[in-house]
């Protein structure tokens, strides 16, 4: 993708015993990430909502969902020292890349853990779901992870099971 065309804001999710393997990868091909903590992710809120951008130092940034999946990170927190969520940027960050490792905890929809996906899908020009664990519990969760990605194509779960119906032999 980056041969195509020049990727500014990159954020890579997954979960926190991965966050130091996926930088260590990453710098395997002399790509530099910052990893989020809580801190850091908080200063990334703030300034995004003073300056309407995410900030450039953390453009290329690994960030464990179990974290950006809290509460207070997802829709943010009232009170003393109020704290913006993502959700609550306005205008909110921008991508170009989101990637998602272990994407099969995104596949329960009353979750906090999908309500995040489903909004940092909204907001990145390209994703890319990894896992390696096969959905065996019935179309119902692969439907709700292709809905993420593509939810032009995939509108509901009816269609998508005539959608699949050439492949149940297979």
């Amino acid at each position: 993708l980056q041969s195509r065309q020049e990727l500014k804001n990159i954020i890579i999710v997954c979960p926190k015993a991965l966050v130091q393997k996926w930088k260590a990868e990453m710098k395997r091909f002399d790509e530099d990430f910052e990893i989020l903590t809580a801190e850091t992710l908080r200063y990334c809120l703030k300034e995004t909502h003073s300056d309407g951008i995410w900030p450039h130092k953390y453009a290329r940034s690994i960030v464990h969902i179990e974290l950006l999946r809290r509460e207070e990170y997802l829709k943010g927190t009232e009170g003393r020292s109020p704290l913006h969520g993502l959700q609550t940027l306005n205008p909110p960050p921008q991508f170009d890349l989101l990637i998602v490792d272990e994407s099969h905890h995104l596949r329960t929809p009353e979750s906090n853990t999908h309500e995040l996906a489903n909004f940092l899908c909204s907001v990145s020009d390209t994703v890319v779901f990894l896992t390696a664990t096969p959905i065996q519990l019935g179309s119902e969760n692969l439907f709700t992870l292709l809905n993420l990605l593509r939810p032009d194509q995939f509108l509901d779960e009816t269609g998508f099971e005539e959608m699949i119906i050439p492949n149940r032999y297979i």
